[in-house]
């Protein structure tokens, strides 16, 4: 056992050179802005409040105090990571492979893509696999020896990993049921009484942000003070709404997109491999059960509540399937090694060089800034006393985290819309005495105001009022044409709002360098139907009905559903619009009569076909 785990321990090490090597030094986009800062100030975050990665999260920072926080927090998802890694192969020894096997179980693991993506930024889901593969070892562990202090532990380690994020829940509830099924004298109720308070005391974190939301701190999401309050914020009742599911042809489409999800993950050899790993391990001893329940609980938990980009855009909430998948490739390995497909079974190292090679860049964030570069733009353009009421995940978390954590611009009054419990309070604001701006357009009509572009914001005036000069920008974010920068969905989506707000300001005074930005932006953000749909808007006020069109058709091409969650806003009905229009008025703008050459460009820009 101590070669083992010295084995391991080089594995992990290995593994965390390779991550941290890219490890990005300053906040990243999408929820990293939000973690970082609800860890630094022991504030609450979005649904479901992850307390153990706040809680570790802050005692890390504290115990390592080399640079800056977001630093720190990176290279916490390189520590945890690192360790999943490890215990990924004690399990797969624990289970019987050779070290070849086991080993290429762990690389296949520590490579994949997903995986690999949140290994190196501020994000829950490395700790979340961590105890992903700590729950299976345990698991093992207790069906050699079914102890109860063992059976104990098993449920306090699923407990600790459902306080991080709640698919250990539902990992949990598999593990009881398998641990059910799998051995009759555990049965007793004494035993599940053991295995009930494991399990409660694993949650115990979550009462922390109970505790934390009454003394009422800046990063309060749901005020969970209640209990009632609690749940609903633990088990993100208010986030079900954005599920994309709604008719059961369209599990086929969720289903066919997770395979091909499983295959990618594993550049393809990777998904017969599980598929033989599976089959060879029948009446092996193994938790086969376990490990294909874990793959049913994982696609049924996302397919129930996943958004559309929760979908089929990010993969990284199938990475426990991904570390089932990994386990079966170790698997078909060690059945190879074991029949004339021995030498065969050696050029299976193949796939995590492979994944090494081509992951590379696409993981190296050591020169990434461009989130924390885009909303410092947007707060130096504002004069000092405003009001800045921001939305938006992307914009909005990075905002928090330089207001909260780094202290930027202090004298700005960070409206955080969304964030906070029950309905938001009438804005009641006097725009001759206090200037108030948007980071996204606030969707309403206020008779007397108008919402006029103002750097990367909106600003409010009266009707009438004079004009105020718009902040100069940069001609681009750093390192958005730096191919060494990897640029995923959400940084695409920054870079998309960045030209955006530029071509917006300058619709009225520059059409030609607006078009320029619009394709810039289009060019930028391949997948992003909400960017589409307003350009749409925009392309239609200005009478560019084929643009106008063509933009609409790409917004429904992506997302078909709708822009928003309840529905209300479907390019569909916009093109049929259009299309009754252009009927009627035929020859508008139609193939490309009259269009200079910078709106053909954004025409091509539109169509060609997105990346996946």
């Amino acid at each position: 056992m101590r070669r083992t785990l010295a084995e391991a321990a080089g594995l992990s090490g290995a593994s965390a050179a390779v991550y941290g090597s890219g490890a990005c030094p300053t906040i990243y986009v999408g929820d990293s802005g939000e973690l970082v800062a609800a860890a630094h100030t022991l504030g609450v975050p979005h649904p479901s409040g992850y307390p153990l990665y706040v809680l570790l999260g802050k005692l890390w920072s504290l115990l390592v105090p080399i640079g800056s926080v977001a630093a720190r927090l990176s290279w916490f998802s390189v520590v945890t990571a690192a360790l999943a890694v490890g215990v990924c192969y004690v399990l797969a020894r624990r289970l019987h492979l050779h070290r070849g096997p086991a080993a290429l179980a762990a690389a296949m693991l520590a490579l994949s893509p997903s995986f690999w993506s949140q290994a190196n930024v501020q994000r829950v889901y490395s700790l979340n696999a961590l105890f992903v593969v700590l729950t299976l070892l345990v698991f093992v562990e207790w069906q050699r020896s079914p102890h109860r202090r063992r059976f104990f532990l098993l449920f306090l380690v699923a407990g600790l990993g459902a306080s991080n994020h709640t698919v250990m829940g539902l990992i949990g509830l598999t593990v009881a049921a398998c641990a059910w099924w799998s051995r009759p004298a555990c049965r007793r109720l004494a035993d599940w009484g053991f295995a009930a308070l494991g399990f409660g005391l694993g949650l115990t974190p979550y009462l922390f942000l109970m505790f934390r939301s009454r003394y009422e701190p800046r990063l309060d999401w749901g005020d969970p003070e209640s209990l009632s309050a609690l749940v609903s914020h633990v088990l993100r009742l208010t986030h079900w709404s954005r599920a994309w599911l709604e008719t059961w042809s369209d599990a086929l489409v969720i289903g066919g997109d997770y395979l091909m999800a499983m295959g990618a993950e594993f550049l393809w050899l990777g998904l017969p491999l599980i598929v033989a790993g599976a089959w060879w391990l029948r009446g092996r001893g193994w938790p086969s059960g376990l490990l294909f329940l874990i793959l049913v609980v994982n696609f049924l938990s996302m397919m129930a509540h996943g958004s559309h980009a929760d979908l089929f855009i990010w993969h990284r909430y199938y990475i426990p399937s991904y570390i089932v998948g990994a386990l079966l490739i170790g698997a078909a390995a060690q059945w190879m090694s074991e029949t004339r497909l021995r030498r065969a079974a050696l050029v299976l190292w193949l796939l995590p060089i492979g994944l090494l090679i081509s992951g590379w860049r696409a993981n190296d964030r050591s020169r990434f800034e461009l989130a924390e570069a885009f909303s410092r733009s947007l707060l130096a353009g504002l004069p000092p006393g405003a009001h800045l009421a921001a939305s938006d995940d992307n914009i909005l978390f990075v905002l928090i985290y330089l207001d909260l954590v780094e202290g930027a611009r202090p004298d700005i009054d960070l409206i955080m819309q969304g964030v906070g419990g029950g309905e938001l309070p009438p804005l009641r604001f006097e725009p001759d005495e206090a200037s108030l701006y948007f980071t996204h357009h606030p969707n309403w009509e206020v008779p007397g105001l108008s919402l006029e572009p103002f750097g990367l914001t909106f600003r409010v005036a009266r009707e009438g009022s004079e004009p105020v000069a718009s902040p100069e920008l940069p001609e681009s974010l750093p390192g958005e044409e730096d191919p060494r920068v990897p640029k995923d969905y959400l940084t695409q989506n920054l870079i998309g709002q960045f030209h955006y707000m530029k071509g917006l300001g300058l619709e009225g005074t520059d059409w030609p360098g607006a078009v320029r930005e619009f394709e810039r932006a289009a060019l930028a953000a391949p997948r992003n139907d909400v960017l589409f749909y307003n350009l749409g808007l925009i392309l239609k006020r200005n009478a560019r009905l084929e643009l106008a069109r063509e933009a609409f058709v790409r917004a429904d091409r992506i997302n078909p559903r709708g822009i928003v969650s309840n529905r209300t806003a479907l390019a569909s009905d916009r093109i049929e619009a259009l299309d009754r229009e252009l009927a009627v008025r035929p020859g508008e703008g139609g193939n490309g009569v009259g269009w200079s050459n910078t709106e053909k460009g954004l025409m091509e820009a539109m169509t060609q076909e997105e990346s996946r």
